[in-house]
């Protein structure tokens, strides 16, 4: 019987007992988190679409069965992987720009953070751009994604509204603001993140830095 790699797994193939996890004694959630970690830097060097869940399982070291007993389908997968993302990478850019002495601050460290050159955040915006993808197709993916939109316009235009209230920016309307500067932020991690871009992350930080100054610093 052929599994399909990216479609569901239910129909296809029956869920397993998941034999490993019980031989090896870990708790479901540890071997699902598991799992998510080995996927997570198979779909990053990949690419979704070229990643099966046999893949996962050979990266993760047990059979085709324990992942379709985990998971109903690759779309599942890089779910998870893009939740755990938000916990590992953007979590503490996050914190940081909240916690940074004047907004001004806040919005050079979301930059610096968000927008970073190393092979990490390569990975990472790689990793949304597949998810992206899904998204469009899938609404269970895109609600997830909307909320994650939502706490990011939140972020920033409390960000703005503390650099009003300081004086190191001059913004009149934070959260039409914040929508203008995530949409630009997105734009540029399209380009800049792509293969063979002319457009290389530390330009795009240049061009988020110059519009922030152009736009928003008080003079």
């Amino acid at each position: 019987m052929v599994i399909d790699d990216f479609g569901p797994f239910e129909g296809v193939l029956p869920r397993p007992r998941d034999r490993t996890a019980g031989r090896k004694r870990l708790p479901p959630d540890v071997r699902r988190k598991m799992l998510l970690d080995a996927a997570r830097d198979v779909i990053a060097a990949r690419g979704l679409h070229a990643t099966t869940v046999r893949d996962v399982a050979a990266a993760g070291g047990v059979a085709v069965g324990t992942v379709t007993y985990h998971f109903s389908s690759m779309q599942e997968v890089l779910a998870g992987v893009l939740e755990n993302e938000m916990e590992t990478y953007s979590a503490d850019i996050w914190a940081g720009a909240a916690s940074a002495p004047t907004g001004l601050a806040g919005l050079t460290t979301l930059i610096d953070g968000l927008v970073a050159s190393d092979v990490r955040a390569h990975e990472h915006w790689k990793l949304w751009l597949d998810f992206w993808a899904l998204a469009a197709h899938y609404p269970q993916y895109s609600t997830w994604q909307s909320r994650v939109y939502r706490d990011l316009h939140q972020l920033t235009s409390g960000i703005l509204s503390r650099g009003a209230a300081d004086g190191t920016l001059q913004v009149r309307d934070p959260d039409g603001e914040a929508v203008e500067f995530i949409a630009l932020l997105d734009g540029l991690v399209v380009q800049s993140y792509l293969p063979e871009s002319r457009l290389t992350p530390s330009r795009a930080r240049a061009v988020l830095h110059h519009y922030v100054r152009a736009t928003m610093v008080a003079r």
